[in-house]
């Protein structure tokens, strides 16, 4: 009989125990969804992280739907970021501005980080629109779909300086503008697929 409990413990609750475990500390983890998640905005869970490190990584997981951002998500050292598939989760804003940096972009990255299954949309709306920003950062860009549109200069990805983030299964474009890139290098990515 309590082997029986145990089963029928065991068929009401589902535990996933990743196979390497016992070599990588798990992850902790913070939730974005517009009901019953840690935050409903994808920018203050990131900043509420003040703690990440390679001994205590973090996950932020980001429900489907549509999150409309007003300042630019900023991403930080030992935090991953990940939406449930490009078509559930998008983050969006008009963020647009005369600068070619982080102030003219939805998402900037940051190194030993992670941005996964999503799709990343600036409609823009000034001069300078740009999805995704690198500064001399390297982040992991995994399955997403980046966008730029409404700025004069419309950049899906943009790369600056000693930037060579990992792109892979990466879709990014720009319209709409006098000049447009679907990824645009000043340094070069270590792999774009």
């Amino acid at each position: 009989s309590v082997l029986f409990l145990a089963l029928a413990v065991a068929a009401e609750k589902k535990i996933v125990i990743p196979p390497d475990s016992a070599k990588k500390k798990l992850m902790r983890i913070v939730t974005v969804s517009a009901r019953g998640g840690d935050f409903a905005d994808p920018v203050a869970a990131v900043d509420s992280i003040t703690d990440a490190s390679k001994a205590n990584p973090y996950m932020v997981s980001i429900g489907p739907g549509i999150y409309t951002l007003t300042g630019t998500l900023v991403m930080k050292p030992f935090v991953s970021i990940a939406g449930a598939g490009r078509e559930a989760t998008t983050l969006t804003g008009a963020i647009s501005t005369f600068s070619y940096n982080a102030s003219s972009a939805v998402v900037s990255g940051a190194d030993n980080a992670t941005v996964l299954d999503l799709t990343i949309a600036n409609t823009g709306g000034g001069a300078v629109s740009i999805g995704l920003y690198n500064d001399g950062t390297s982040p992991l860009i995994q399955d997403v779909t980046v966008t730029a549109t409404g700025g004069r200069f419309n950049y899906g990805v943009y790369n600056e300086y000693s930037s060579s983030p990992e792109m892979i299964e990466v879709n990014a474009s720009a319209t709409g503008g006098n000049y447009n890139y679907g990824v645009f290098n000043s340094s070069a990515p270590r792999k774009t697929e």
